[in-house]
């Protein structure tokens, strides 16, 4: 599953979003959040909005 969404990040354009949620079992969330905030860090994303179902990303 990060697999997936982790190439799913890496094919965005930069400025455009991507929300990510909607599929991603509960158990899992925890870890999609500690990978977008891994990629913040690293200055490949910024994460515009984070709740508890859902994170919106930008790619810069």
């Amino acid at each position: 599953m990060l697999d997936k969404i982790q190439t799913k990040i890496e094919s965005l354009n930069t400025g455009k979003k991507l929300i990510l949620g909607a599929g991603i079992r509960a158990e899992e969330f925890p870890k999609v959040q500690s990978l977008c905030e891994s990629l913040q860090e690293n200055g490949l994303i910024k994460i515009v909005n984070a709740q508890q179902t859902a994170i919106i990303i930008e790619k810069v």
